[in-house]
């Protein structure tokens, strides 16, 4: 028979390295939420929704090749584009093209060339730095996406809308001027700024 006082006791040490090593795996745990929690929300739905986005862009499946470049822009602050990636890695491909994720700085971009076929997400706010991204992503045909509020309205091909639900925001001008068709089913549920 078990006294009462030991099964406490047992119970009692139980639960203190049961606690030690909670205590010894939280900061492995939590790190990655940390990590993520420095990430705004906006950001965090925003690069969420950037697939669905691309995927929509009729241009990707008309165009050949295998890879589909994904450019996170940012102006002074690589580290917070480093932290987006993971999100898109997660993603892996698009309408069997592999994603090549690639943070690059707004002069760096501004001075490419790159492929045809490829996506801008604004992975930083560039304030009146983002008339020159506008104009270079409506010359070389390229998709751009912001997260940020106002970008669409400014010229940004796309984003999204907060209300009761998150919906795509895309400006239907920055996509003519863009070249881009997106497919109809996309547009029937996006939110449209003409």
């Amino acid at each position: 028979m078990i006294s009462s006082t030991g099964g406490i006791g047992r119970l009692w040490l139980r639960g203190k390295i049961g606690f030690a090593i909670l205590l010894t795996l939280l900061p492995l745990v939590a790190a990655p939420t940390l990590a993520q929690e420095m990430v705004s929300p906006r950001m965090q739905i925003g690069i969420g929704l950037l697939p669905a986005v691309i995927a929509a862009n009729k241009r990707i499946a008309s165009e050949p090749g295998t890879v589909l470049p994904v450019y996170l822009v940012y102006k002074n602050d690589r580290q917070l584009a480093e932290q987006l990636k993971p999100g898109l890695e997660k993603v892996d491909r698009i309408q069997q093209r592999q994603l090549e994720i690639e943070s690059i700085a707004l002069a760096d971009l501004l001075a490419s060339a790159p492929e045809p076929a490829s996506a801008i997400f604004i992975a930083e706010a560039l304030g009146d730095d983002v008339e020159p991204l506008i104009e270079f992503a409506n010359r070389q045909k390229i998709l751009l996406f912001s997260p940020f509020k106002g970008d669409v309205e400014r010229g940004v091909a796309a984003g999204f809308r907060v209300t009761d639900k998150v919906l795509p925001l895309v400006n239907m001008t920055a996509l003519k001027q863009s070249n881009i068709q997106l497919k109809a089913f996309f547009l029937r549920v996006a939110v449209k700024h003409e």
